[in-house]
């Protein structure tokens, strides 16, 4: 295994937290999980913006140090994911509109297909095409690329470059979770079904591990610049 930067208690038993307290919460108190859980201001909708929020603090940070990066390529990249957190975060608030409650502007909302101060729901191109580009990222930089380098004989990068752009090994639980929580909903539209057993609103608790993944990957590009200098 790659040497890790993280603690385990961030990059291992944290990730499948949430998860766990959806599907208990759901099973147990169905009442409860509707109201607390996955309600506009519950745990799921608030959790997300928290970490994006948290993970923009960690971009900052590396780009007020970015003279320790290796390249200008990488703290261009960094610049834009750091970027990418605080949209992410934002528009999960509906830019404080979930939290303070204000109408939304006529001129909005009337491009808005739920009538919300936030842009993703005014165009696939603020929604589902950064989504999907996301997605593949987390698909192919915290899964494939990981368990790539673990199992196969070929030798890994070790250029600064790419050794930098690419997700720690870190990123993986979060990534699988990030993935797996979306497929009961694939799979549902595939085989054509009206209703599965077991019914949550699929897409925001990817959203939380969307950005939780940003979080890890940051966190463990500024552990390393950190080691790298001491």
């Amino acid at each position: 295994m790659p040497r890790l930067l993280l603690p385990k208690w961030l990059w291992l038993w944290f990730p499948p937290l949430l998860v766990i307290i959806v599907f208990a919460v759901k099973v147990t108190s169905p009442t409860f999980y509707d109201r607390y859980i996955e309600g506009e201001r519950g745990l799921v909708e608030l959790a997300s913006p928290i970490i994006a929020f948290w993970a923009f603090a960690v971009g900052l940070s590396i780009l007020r140090n970015r003279q320790k990066l290796p390249s200008t390529l990488l703290r261009g990249w960094l610049l834009a994911v750091t970027l990418a957190c605080f949209y992410l975060g934002g528009e999960e608030l509906s830019w404080g509109q979930q939290l303070f409650q204000w109408e939304t502007p006529a001129e909005i909302a009337t491009l808005n297909d739920q009538q919300e101060t936030n842009l993703h729901n005014m165009s696939s191109w603020f929604d589902q095409k950064p989504r999907l580009l996301l997605e593949l990222w987390v698909l192919i930089g915290g899964i494939i690329v990981p368990l790539w380098w673990r199992f196969s004989s070929a030798p890994r990068v070790t250029g600064d470059l790419w050794a930098w752009f690419w997700p720690a090994y870190e990123c993986l639980p979060t990534a699988v979770l990030a993935i797996a929580i979306r497929l009961p909903q694939r799979y549902k539209s595939i085989a054509g079904l009206d209703v599965l057993p077991f019914e949550i609103r699929w897409s925001e608790p990817q959203e939380y591990y969307f950005a939780l993944f940003l979080l890890i990957y940051l966190s463990a590009i500024r552990a390393r610049m950190f080691e790298r200098i001491a």
